[in-house]
């Protein structure tokens, strides 16, 4: 059986030594990890001769991954078609940006120009507007989890940034 001062870090790797009056840390004193929780696990060394001991809560982590045990054949063969298909366009891509949602790599799915109701606002530094009425986006699509950006397309950042540098320099 372990006993909870036999704790080590699993994120620095440093023996925790904790008081016996104070009780256990819940927080590494060297790297300041938070312990327990989503963070950690809990293993037992097993003795020679002693059997292995699982826990109740495992059997909830198998719950969680049902969805890809009841997969078939064809469903798992597609869903590696899709995953292909998707890293074949960001292959061929010149910018792929993660997706600020779930950090996948977007597909560049377009462009998009701003209509005539965008009205630029005129900046008192510069006394122009950043972006002209007429400026264009990149779009962006997540393969994951399918959340659409846009990028301000390159000519349009190019000017932008010759606008602010002028600002600076005057």
């Amino acid at each position: 059986m372990s006993h909870p001062e036999d704790q080590v870090c699993p994120w620095c790797q440093t023996e925790i030594v904790w008081d016996p009056e104070i009780g256990p840390e819940s927080a590494c004193p060297h790297c300041f990890n938070e312990l327990g929780g989503y963070r950690s696990i809990q293993l037992t060394v097993k003795q020679t001769g002693q059997s292995i001991e699982f826990d109740e809560d495992d059997e909830d982590d198998d719950e969680a991954f049902a969805d890809y045990d009841e997969l078939d054949g064809e469903e798992l063969e597609a869903l590696d078609e899709y995953e292909e298909g998707v890293q074949r366009v960001l292959d061929r891509q010149e910018e792929a940006p993660e997706c600020s949602a779930c950090h996948s790599f977007m597909v560049h799915a377009g462009a998009h120009a701003s209509t005539e109701a965008f009205e630029p606002a005129v900046s008192e530094v510069i006394g122009a507007p950043l972006l002209s009425a007429g400026y264009a986006t990149q779009v962006y699509v997540c393969p994951s989890c399918f959340k659409v950006e846009h990028i301000l397309a390159e000519k349009d950042r190019l000017a932008m940034t010759r606008l602010l540098k002028q600002a600076g320099s005057s």
